[in-house]
């Protein structure tokens, strides 16, 4: 995209080169002299920041104009694909060297003025690397400085994030930090990142102090991501971030506590095991996302009454020790509710069908999708059992539109959670029945083949497609769509 803007700019300018030449290259060597469009200084600019950096500096070394918004670019990434660097038979070592020597010359001649955005994504690290990596955040962290990246590689890199380095108000106007695979290890320099309003560290080995200092003075905080940060147990959201909209502590796994005081947070997704959420009550909530051990119990019977205003709720559960509680109030606005449960929580201990006890707690829904994963069929399946269905008398629900349940199989509990749906959902448009995993088929997915089914799951989805005849379809009311899926026979060996 950055490149078509800029050719499409560079189209209409009607520029013109010269044959003189100039000693002064961003790259070293002689620089053919272009005279450049007869557009403003602060038009061009524009246009070479839109350029990719190995155009920009090839643009550089044929224009004197180019060439001076060279050395004040606003904006410059630095990655393998950006500086051109590909393996060809080099090792990691001489990548990491030409990584190194590249971005220093290239720094080098910045002048310093005018960089507001700095990413560096590194390939191959070296022993040394360090040394260059300080003296680049010495120079680039000034107080023009809006944005910065810093993406080092995997756990080779041990590198200790100089936060000093904003103090003295250098750290003023950075607004986005994002950064992967280092520590921190002093809380200086932090009490200057006033203006944060996007912050992201990703397996960075940062402490509760730290990052309680960290928020503590980030009033301006809009969105949190705290990614694979493993030094952390616990995770306090102090009410001064008023601004804080979104928050996502994913993949945490020390983390026991996580404590929300914000008052305005709209959205936020946490992913873990053994997880305690504690919520003020936060009228402005309105999307959460949960990937916690017992997370349909939690949501039942705690959500309600922290968050009444919550409009879609997604719940990934491994663990469910009991089935769907009764919830003591209601989700009066919620219309969106997504639940997988991935392997133990869908096992014979949980009970599908109780999953009408959420439904009954959301009268506004329109849409409900339940995900089943699992390797092999353990639930008591209805094919055999002569016992009647279970049913709920009394319930209706009006708004409820559209139901999907994927990885669909002849379990009862399942069978007497779609039949309950027919029944009950007097609105309802469509109901799907996904007898395979629920990913993208071949007609859609870019690799244009179906996810292999193993051949256990197979026999089961034939043997859902069967139940579906035999239970389901005939309690189908005229104006409902019934979407039934079954293994692809181009990708799958049905025949077994």
């Amino acid at each position: 995209m950055e490149r078509e803007k800029w050719q499409l700019c560079w189209s209409c300018s009607n520029g013109k080169r010269s044959n003189h030449e100039d000693d002064d290259s961003p790259q070293g060597g002689k620089r053919m002299r272009y005279s450049g469009p007869d557009l403003p200084e602060d038009v061009l600019g524009h246009i070479h920041s839109l350029m990719p950096l190995q155009d920009a500096a090839r643009a550089a070394r044929v224009s004197h104009a180019f060439l001076c918004s060279w050395r004040s670019r606003p904006n410059i990434a630095f990655s393998s694909s950006s500086l051109g660097l590909t393996e060809n038979g080099r090792g990691e070592n001489k990548i990491a060297s030409d990584f190194n020597s590249r971005v220093d010359h290239i720094l080098k001649k910045h002048s310093g003025f005018g960089l507001r955005t700095l990413e560096i994504e590194f390939c191959g690290y070296k022993a040394n690397t360090h040394c260059y990596l300080n003296s680049w955040l010495e120079f680039a962290v000034t107080p023009e400085l809006e944005e910065l990246t810093l993406m080092l590689p995997l756990k080779k890199a041990k590198y200790c994030f100089p936060s000093s380095l904003f103090s003295n108000g250098r750290g003023n106007s950075i607004r986005h930090l994002n950064i992967s695979w280092c520590a921190f290890s002093t809380t200086v320099g932090l009490d200057s990142l006033k203006n944060l309003t996007n912050v992201t560290p990703r397996d960075v080995r940062i402490t509760e102090d730290e990052l309680g200092c960290l928020l503590s003075n980030s009033s301006a905080l809009e969105q949190l991501n705290l990614i694979y940060c493993s030094k952390i147990t616990c995770v306090k959201i102090p009410c001064l971030l008023k601004r804080l909209s979104c928050f996502n502590v994913l993949e945490c796994d020390k983390v026991r506590l996580i404590e929300n005081k914000a008052p305005n947070v709209s959205c936020f997704d946490i992913s873990g095991g053994q997880v305690q959420v504690s919520l003020a009550e936060s009228l402005q909530v309105k999307h959460i996302v949960l990937r916690i051990d017992s997370a349909i119990s939690y949501a039942c019977v705690k959500l309600p009454s922290a968050v009444p205003n919550l409009e879609n709720l997604s719940i990934f559960s491994s663990r469910e020790a009991v089935s769907t509680p009764l919830s003591p109030s209601k989700f009066l606005h919620l219309k969106f509710l997504c639940i997988h449960l991935l392997g133990a929580a869908f096992s014979p201990a949980y009970d599908c069908f109780s999953v009408v006890y959420f439904l009954d707690a959301a009268p506004s829904l329109e849409t409900f999708v339940l995900g089943v994963s699992q390797l092999r069929m353990q639930h008591d399946s209805i094919v055999g059992d002569p016992s009647p269905l279970r049913q709920v008398e009394g319930r209706c629900h009006s708004h409820l539109k559209n139901v999907k349940i994927t990885g669909f199989c002849s379990s009862k509990s399942l069978v007497e959670l779609a039949c309950y749906v027919l029944e009950n959902a007097t609105s309802l448009d469509c109901l799907t029945l996904d007898t395979t995993l629920g990913a993208p088929r071949c007609s859609v997915n870019k690799l244009g083949k179906c996810l292999t089914m193993e051949k256990d799951m197979i026999r089961e989805s034939q043997q859902a497609l069967l139940t579906v005849e035999a239970f389901i379809k005939a309690k189908v009311p005229p104006a409902v769509k019934l979407v039934v899926l079954g293994p692809c026979s181009l990708c799958q060996d049905v025949e077994l």
